[in-house]
């Protein structure tokens, strides 16, 4: 039985899925190809970005007219600054890629011999030109997690790139595409080398787009989930499709979390005879949020960046944002913590995260405050309007005291009755 997945690319045998290449556009997609574009793809995390550049390198090397590899630099990262030690992950990645999805075993020596001529700051330029110098087909090259590096190594990443464009596509990639998180221009890179802050657009500036992949629309969300029921004949109510799209707009980690949890991990939802319902939807949501899986802590991670708390503070208080620069806002968007409505304005992205970032910005304060014992409810919890009344008039400032009762409390009662 395929299943639902919140870890890792998707795969078509294993997982329900949207078909990754119908996830953009796919002309779009080639043309920048087509043109020997160098461009981005860039999205929140989990949101298929990787799904979506596996299908395309698949896709291209269907047909004899690209040779097209995927590389997942993230273990360059551990090499922070340390640019020799960088770049031997980088050219050790790629050569492995190569091995695994085009078959070519050809790049190692080319390695070392350009490590031998160039050094660290000019062996992957000299690795990629012999490649495509010795390619029966231009090459298109998929790097991913590049914004996971670290100041010069994603420096000198960035240039070895930039120095070999013009080569292209006999000594050089026809294509590079870059992905991450962020956009390009949300770079800040510290240089150590050179004491400064350098912006990804003056390290890269041959980038001619950055694509940016979007969250599911509704009608996509419905397609997924009907996938389920295709499959096991358990249903999900109208009113259950209508909330996961209300609780997730569409964010596909939160969508197939959601789905995961109440159709596998909740008993009423393991029965298939039952259908999905909003009741069981809303306890996965709770599941979510009060266990902190992985995506939302990591949410809640972005939270400690001063440039994420200046806008996100304010708006959950309700006070004004200030001076914020255009691109600190955009950051955020592109992160996925925050939306457009329809009105242009930034609003939280989704009613979980709505949940979820008060919850994490209030956690340490909330920790301190000390323990309160709710002397106003009965046994069965319930409220007991007299007791609640004693509390009240034992906290209230010393110019109301118990001569004031007369009054108060008959306004207090009449207001609980009121209430209740």
């Amino acid at each position: 039985m395929r299943f639902f997945t919140t870890e890792g690319p998707v795969r078509a045998a294993d997982n329900y899925c949207l078909p990754p290449l119908q996830r953009w556009d796919l002309d779009e997609v080639l043309g920048l190809i087509d043109r020997k574009k160098y461009f981005l793809l860039h999205a929140p995390r989990q949101t298929g970005k990787t799904s979506c550049l596996l299908a395309l390198m698949e896709y291209l090397n269907q047909g004899d007219r690209y040779r097209a590899v995927y590389a997942n630099l993230e273990g360059a990262q551990t090499a922070r600054e340390d640019v020799a030690r960088g770049m031997r992950t980088i050219c050790g990645t790629i050569e492995a890629a190569a091995r695994l999805y085009i078959g070519d075993t050809r790049l190692h020596p080319w390695t070392q011999d350009a490590w031998q001529t160039r050094g660290p700051d000019g062996a992957l330029t000299g690795l990629l030109e012999h490649w495509s110098l010795n390619s029966p087909a231009p090459l298109v090259l998929m790097l991913d997690e590049v914004d996971a590096l670290i100041g010069d190594t994603l420096i000198s990443l960035l240039r070895q790139l930039r120095a070999g464009y013009t080569q292209r596509p006999t000594a050089f990639p026809q294509t590079v595409i870059l992905c991450g998180v962020r956009d390009l221009r949300d770079y800040r890179i510290h240089s150590s080398t050179q004491a400064a802050i350098i912006t990804g657009g003056s390290a890269f500036n041959i980038k001619a787009k950055s694509l940016r992949l979007g969250d599911f629309t509704a009608d996509e969300v419905a397609t997924l989930l009907g996938e389920h029921t295709a499959e096991t004949g358990q249903v999900f109510t109208p009113e259950a499709l209508v909330r996961v799209w209300y609780l997730t707009r569409g964010q596909p980690w939160l969508v197939n979390a959601l789905a995961y949890h109440a159709c596998f991990e909740m008993p009423a939802g393991r029965d298939r005879t039952r259908p999905v319902t909003v009741e069981l939807i809303d306890q996965a949501k709770e599941y979510l949020i009060l266990n902190r899986v992985t995506h939302l802590d990591q949410l809640s991670y972005k939270l400690r960046e001063e440039r994420v708390r200046r806008v996100i503070e304010p708006m959950l208080a309700g006070t004004e944002m200030g001076v914020v620069p255009e691109d600190d806002r955009q950051y955020l968007v592109d992160l996925g913590l925050l939306r457009r409505d329809g009105a242009g304005g930034l609003v939280v992205a989704n009613p979980i995260y709505r949940e979820v970032l008060p919850r994490a910005l209030a956690g340490g304060p909330q920790d301190s405050l000390p323990h309160i014992n709710s002397t106003w409810l009965n046994a069965d919890g319930t409220l007991n309007p007299a007791h609640l009344l004693d509390a009240f008039l034992a906290f209230w400032p010393s110019g109301v005291g118990t001569g004031n009762r007369s009054w108060a409390a008959p306004l207090i009662m009449r207001s609980l009755r009121t209430w209740s």
